[in-house]
């Protein structure tokens, strides 16, 4: 199976700064118009990871892969940040702190500040717990959300700037395997609100496509868990429930036919094999979440 399914990512402007700012701090008054959008093809192959090891994208990009299809906000579905206190072992620290990071964007798209900004506190306080305290040690960042709570691009921008801060960090700490454990729990959870919004809204038209996008990233997530640096954090189990969903969805009956014909441009699930998909995010996320 060489056919690879092209992605199609719509980025707002102001993601672009993931690539260009080189670690450079934004400028708090950029004028950025989100509703300039980018279009970027990604090939991606569904069954083999690409060569570049931990190729990840950020929980922004996650999140807004979801938005552009119309995934609506659902309160109460995030994590809540009361059960930040529960994750005492290593494991569900670094997890958790990735299933909050995409909450965090999931707030912060759907303009939702307040919730953001106690996520911003929650994934401070678990980021001291993992060794990373000195990535949030800077006050700046909790002034510069108070200060531009209104203005969902200014807030966008700043969540760049956590993520470029927390890469620079993790790579000046021999740390880079462990973002696979981060983007495992942001993963997760972003399935699980697309998930979510699919099972419960009435309009699931571009959803499930948008899961399936989702689909092409879980090799690469896999192979980052697998990095035999994570060994001590007893991956095991995490490792089996994702392999588990990339099986699953490589025997859906219409995979099989989407690389039987050479002339199909989009790969759609039926609704049987979205609610068994459905099942196991729910699942793990469970697992995730509940420490």
């Amino acid at each position: 199976m060489t056919r690879r399914i092209k992605i199609a990512m719509m980025a707002s402007a102001s993601l672009l700064l993931l690539g260009s700012c080189g670690g450079s701090e934004p400028d708090d008054n950029q004028v950025v118009d989100a509703s300039d959008t980018l279009e970027e093809d990604f090939d991606v192959d569904l069954f083999e990871s690409p060569e570049i090891d931990y190729h990840l994208p950020s929980p922004l990009q996650v999140a807004s892969i979801f938005k552009k299809s119309g995934l609506e906000y659902n309160t109460g579905v995030t994590n809540s940040a009361d059960n930040s206190g529960n994750y005492n072992d290593e494991l569900s620290q670094h997890l958790n702190f990735g299933v909050y990071s995409a909450d965090m964007a999931y707030c912060v798209l759907n303009e939702q500040a307040n919730e953001g900004r106690i996520y911003l506190g929650v994934i401070s306080t678990l980021a001291a717990e993992i060794g990373m305290e000195a990535v949030f040690a800077n006050e700046d960042l909790m002034d510069r959300f108070e200060l531009n709570i209104e203005d969902k691009d200014s807030i966008e921008i700043l969540m760049i700037d956590i993520h470029e801060r927390t890469e620079e960090y993790m790579e000046e700490n021999d740390m880079q395997h462990q973002s696979a454990v981060h983007f495992a729990g942001a993963w997760t959870e972003g399935m699980y609100l697309g998930v979510y919004d699919y099972e419960h809204n009435g309009s699931k038209e571009g959803l499930g496509a948008q899961i399936t996008e989702q689909m092409a990233i879980l090799g690469n997530i896999i192979k980052g868990l697998k990095d035999p640096r994570n060994d001590g954090m007893e991956l095991g189990w995490v490792i089996t429930e994702l392999e588990n969903i990339q099986s699953t969805f490589d025997a859906f009956a219409s995979v099989s036919a989407y690389y039987e014909d050479e002339s199909a441009d989009e790969l759609t699930l039926s609704d049987e094999e979205y609610s068994s998909l459905g099942e196991l995010i729910k699942a793990l996320r469970s697992k995730i979440t509940n420490g």
